[in-house]
């Protein structure tokens, strides 16, 4: 059997126990030649054994060591990016109330104004146009020109009420769409956003909070391992100690 060097380092002390039991025993030996029955080549072995629990143990205990130092190192990182997705999440949110309250207290409003503006202008031309139509029309009616000038200024004054009156109506249904489709879409879009940005934070957190909530667990447990395995250890080698200290009094 090759032994590793803590095994080797555990034997002189077993061995030379066990030398020291066979020695005493010169003047009564007992059956078989060794304490309680067991041959010197038999108790040898009992003790590479011994020692050879003793390493694994240990080794355990090294391994769940380096195991939990891995483990916090893991969690250090997941809370890491945890946090920077929340911090994310949150801008994210801040940025879509801002857009909103932008569009709420300045964009709509503007918008809003500037198409009652054109409105306003279209309605007014018309009317002018039709005022000024409406005088031509009084104007030639009592006076006597020439047919063809008198036609060529009504119809040019027609023409001015008709664009007017289309240019009002255009301008009409422009306001009506914005009002009733362009800003309500608008607005129905930013409170998504937000609602989007809201739940994103919200998922971010709730994510971080149980991955803080594992990461304890996980290492909790490691902690627990590494404790056991201590104990276990603290065990073995008492309970080997105090197999050398029986074969000292014996010797």
């Amino acid at each position: 059997m090759k032994l590793t060097r803590p095994i080797l380092l555990a034997l002189p002390l077993l061995v030379a126990a066990a030398g020291c039991a066979t020695t005493t025993t010169t003047a009564a030996p007992k059956p078989n030649g060794g304490e309680g029955g067991k041959p010197a080549a038999a108790k040898a072995e009992d003790a590479d054994e011994e020692a050879l629990k003793l390493l694994k143990k240990q080794r355990e205990l090294d391994y769940a060591q380096r195991e939990l130092e891995i483990s916090k190192l893991s969690c250090e990182a997941d809370d890491r990016d945890a946090d920077t997705a929340v911090k994310d999440a949150t801008q994210k949110l801040e940025m879509a109330r801002k857009d909103q309250d932008n569009f709420l207290s300045l964009d709509k409003p503007t918008q809003v104004a500037q198409s009652q503006l054109s409105l306003d202008r279209s309605q007014q031309s018309m009317e002018e146009s039709r005022q000024e139509l409406a005088e031509l029309e009084a104007m030639y009616k009592q006076e006597d020109f020439a047919a063809l000038t008198k036609e060529l200024v009504l119809s040019r004054g027609r023409k001015r009420l008709e664009f007017s009156q289309r240019g009002y109506d255009l301008a009409k249904k422009g306001q009506e769409e914005l009002l009733n489709h362009d800003l309500p879409k608008k607005e129905r879009d930013f409170a998504l956003a937000v609602e989007k940005a809201e739940k994103g934070l919200a998922d971010a957190q709730a994510k971080k909070a149980k991955g803080d909530l594992e990461a304890k667990l996980k290492l909790m447990r490691s902690e627990h391992k590494i404790d056991e395995l201590q104990r276990e250890l603290d065990k073995m080698k008492k309970k080997a100690d105090e197999k050398v200290a029986k074969k000292e009094v014996a010797a």
